[in-house]
This record gives structure tokens, C-alpha cells and sequence, in this order.
């Protein structure tokens, strides 16, 4: 099912390495990258994905770009397939909603009474002249390394799930899993992306342009925008209730 798969032992980063590489390579196929260790790893808003050598997932998986493929569809997708994954590994004593997706489509995990990021995703795109050609899907999951002792509320399966599981196995299964979800269609997609949804419903803290305000996440449409209802007054400044947004507008406050 997969076309071809390059490894390093070290790389700066697998999208960067994919990137580079299909300016010379018009693949026919899939394609994975994977390493041992990714040094300077990127995340949404060019923020930065740390990993620990041989102890975590760092991947890209070039995939030719089908008709009917579109760049929002292909994100939640990707994210559907990370959950699936990790489903596999699911504790009995953990629920089906113990694996979130965190709009747009990070994932996480709960532990200690409370969800915290395990995997990051970072979908690019590859043109030649108009016509988008490829998708290169980068993932960074936190399968055995420590995060816990870290600000940012990140946890690892091994921490999260005391479960030690193999970098190398969970890269070759989530590229079959991401190639069949993107060969499936898009019958039921947008259902079971709400249903996997962190937050929806929720009245919690966001800041948006800078400003803080409390509102409601009430889901997503076919464009990627999320659709905000607020509960902070803002009429007399002239602002709408509710209104879409696209995820680079909208901060999380944990």
C-alpha cells in the first residue's frame, strides 16, 4: 500500500525532508518518511514540535492529491486516523472518549481527570503551478518520552496509558490507516469529526484578535471555519454573538 519508505536515523524535521524531497520526485504513489529523532519539528502557527530520540512517532506521509480531495476534508481525515490508532490501544478501563480532537486537528488524550495533547498534525501542500499535487501529512505523537513535567499540558501514551509501544510499528500502521481513510470518501466524514470533537458545547475562555471572551464551540463546516456563539456581552461594541472563525483566529485558553 505504501509506494516507498525512507528513514534517517536523524533529521531536522520529516515535512521539511519531504518537502525537499518532492522537488525532484513526482511520486506515484504514497510515500513515508519517518526518523529516530527530529530536531527542530514544526506545529500549526509555525510553533514548535519537541520530541525525545527513539521514544516518539515522527512521520510525513506524501500522498498524491486526488479530484475530489478537498484541503479541509483531507485535515479531518488525518485527524479520524490518528484517533483510529490510537483507539487500538485504548485501555479497558478507558472510555471511547478518552481520545479527543482538538480543533483543528490536534489530539488528545485524558489522564489524571483531565485531556492533555498527545499528537500534532500538520498537513502541507505541494503546487505545481495551480494545481495542488500532493498533501504531505506530518504527525508527531508522544508515544514514550516524558511530558509531563513540562508547562504545556502535553502527556505521552506510556505515561498516559502505561503502555510501551514501538515508534517504528505505530508509523507503519497510521500510514495504512491515513491512506484508507483518504481513499474512503467522504460519506459520514464531517458526523464522525463532530463526534470526536474536544469541547463542543462547552462554555470555555477563548481569545480572539487579542481579546478574551467566553462563548460556546458549536462545530465546523466543509470550509475548516468553526462557528462561535458568545456569552460575553458584546453588542455595545458593535460585535456579532456568534460568528465563523478560522482556527488561526482563535486561542485556546487551558
Amino acid at each position: 500500500m505504501i509506494w516507498q519508505h525512507h528513514h534517517r536515523p536523524s533529521v531536522p524535521s520529516t515535512n521539511q525532508w519531504a518537502m525537499e524531497w518532492l522537488r525532484h520526485t513526482m511520486p506515484q504513489g504514497p510515500v513515508l518518511f519517518t526518523t529516530d529523532h527530529q530536531t527542530e519539528g514544526r506545529g500549526q502557527r509555525d510553533r514548535r514540535w519537541s520530541s525525545e530520540a527513539g521514544r516518539d512517532l515522527c512521520m510525513s506521509l506524501a500522498v498524491p492529491v486526488q479530484p475530489h480531495w478537498n484541503p479541509t476534508l483531507v485535515n479531518m481525515h488525518v485527524a479520524l486516523a490518528v484517533q483510529d490508532l490510537l483507539s487500538q490501544h485504548l485501555p479497558d478501563h478507558q472510555s471511547p472518549g478518552a481520545i479527543r480532537v482538538k480543533w483543528p486537528n490536534d489530539v488528545l488524550v485524558w489522564h489524571a481527570g483531565t485531556h492533555h495533547k498527545a499528537a500534532g498534525i500538520l498537513v502541507e501542500n505541494v503546487w505545481r503551478g495551480s494545481q495542488w499535487s500532493t498533501a504531505v501529512i506530518g504527525v508527531g505523537l508522544n508515544v514514550g518520552s516524558s511530558r509531563l513535567s513540562r508547562s504545556y499540558p502535553a502527556v505521552s501514551l506510556a505515561e498516559a496509558w502505561h503502555v510501551e509501544l514501538s515508534p517504528s510499528d505505530l508509523a507503519q500502521d497510521l500510514a495504512k490507516r491515513l491512506i484508507q481513510r483518504l481513499n474512503g470518501g467522504v460519506e459520514g466524514l464531517m458526523e464522525d469529526y463532530h463526534d470526536a470533537l474536544f469541547g463542543l458545547g462547552e462554555p470555555r475562555t477563548y481569545v480572539v484578535h487579542e481579546r478574551t471572551w467566553q462563548g460556546v464551540f458549536r462545530g465546523v463546516n466543509a470550509e475548516g471555519q468553526g462557528r462561535f456563539e458568545w456569552t460575553t456581552a458584546r453588542e455595545d461594541e458593535g460585535l456579532p454573538p456568534s460568528e465563523w472563525l478560522a482556527s488561526s483566529e482563535v486561542q485556546w485558553c487551558w
